[in-house]
């Protein structure tokens, strides 16, 4: 039987964050993202359901202990986003963009999208996000990300150190 991620919003439409309360960082093409993490099979299941929006610069992890196919359904979504595999190298596999949210009136009959290529991860942004940036299937990303037991996770395409400002631009002592 194939295995459905769902892809959810939080219960309460006006609050960031709550979906669940682990969370970091995920970068895409130079951009940053807050993201918050689904990583139990319940956050996983409960994802952004509910929710009435998504900022631009957020996002949701649903992390996966390994490789397989996660496709996602969009049942009790309110809005559209976009969403991408990723391998456990941060290599992006699959992208779909703007996976509409499934009407209520078709009870469990949602359809399900992506999930054709084997992936560790998949990521949930605002729809648009993947044309503003002009991500392709084959771009890096990365994230490093905390969970609530402790634990993190860091992975993904090494992300470049920052420069420091030339001495022009320090200030001075």
């Amino acid at each position: 039987m194939r295995r459905i991620a769902t892809v959810a919003l939080s219960a309460v439409s006006g609050l960031a964050m709550t979906a669940a309360t682990s969370g970091g960082t995920v970068v895409v093409k130079g951009k940053g993202f807050l993201a918050e993490v689904a990583r139990s099979d319940s956050e996983r299941a409960r994802g952004l359901m509910y929710r009435a929006q998504l900022a631009k610069d957020r996002c949701m992890f649903f992390v996966y202990p390994e490789d397989g196919l996660h496709p996602i359904w969009m049942k009790n979504c309110l809005i559209s986003l976009d969403v991408l595999w990723v391998a456990a190298d941060g290599t992006v596999v699959e992208i779909q963009e703007n996976v509409p949210p499934c009407s209520p009136l078709r009870g469990d009959d949602c359809p399900s999208y992506g999930g054709s290529q084997p992936a560790r991860h998949f990521v949930e942004f605002a729809a648009g996000t993947f044309k503003r940036l002009g991500l392709k299937v084959g771009d890096r990303l990365s994230w490093d990300l905390k969970f609530d037991d402790g634990g993190s996770l860091k992975g993904g395409a090494a992300v470049p150190a920052a420069k420091a400002a030339p001495a022009s631009h320090r200030k001075k002592k």
